[in-house]
């Protein structure tokens, strides 16, 4: 499979959500379903993170149909980015599609001059934390003020905290 990754459009709003649906239901047998069932990425949000430049898709070459998407956050820490979400639609998992995604959101951050990549994600999920690992992600200490938003943001949705662990990948200087 040949794909593309391009700077989302507002044409994508309503594919994304789609893709993070369909993306979310691979938790079902996970604890972190029931409270990711209930969540959604807010439209008006995305639209705005897209205009703004922060979220890119995947493109299949030959159908045209967008299998994928990375949404950075820039606005927590200064010189540090976070993922605030990526997801790859589940038939197209394995492909490398989730590992471009999560390099060319690395690059441009990286990039503009950022130091450092963090995000929340779950340890014992095999496309979440090993999957982080893999592409020179570390667990930190989740207790570190860079990470109060989140956990903050956590406590508001009824999220378990020991569900949850904090990657960083550094970039050099």
């Amino acid at each position: 499979m040949s794909f593309r990754i391009q700077r989302a459009t507002a044409a994508h709003v309503d594919v994304i959500c789609d893709i993070e649906r369909m993306a979310v239901q691979l938790f079902r047998d996970h604890p972190a379903w029931r409270f990711y069932s209930r969540l959604s990425i807010p439209k008006d949000l995305l639209a705005e993170e897209i205009r703004r430049g922060f979220v890119w898709v995947a493109v299949d070459e030959a159908s045209g149909e967008v299998v994928g998407f990375v949404w950075l956050d820039v606005e927590l820490h200064g010189d540090v980015v976070s993922l605030a979400e990526i997801d790859v639609l589940p038939e197209f998992h394995r492909r490398g599609i989730g590992s471009a995604l999560l390099e060319h959101a690395c690059a441009w951050a990286e990039d503009k001059g950022y130091r450092r990549i963090d995000l929340g994600t779950l340890p014992d999920v095999p496309w979440n934390a090993p999957f982080y690992t893999r592409h020179g992600f570390v667990v930190v200490d989740k207790s570190d003020p860079a990470f109060a938003y989140a956990r903050e943001r956590d406590r508001e949705n009824g999220f378990p905290e020991e569900l949850r662990v904090f990657m960083s990948r550094s970039f050099q200087a």
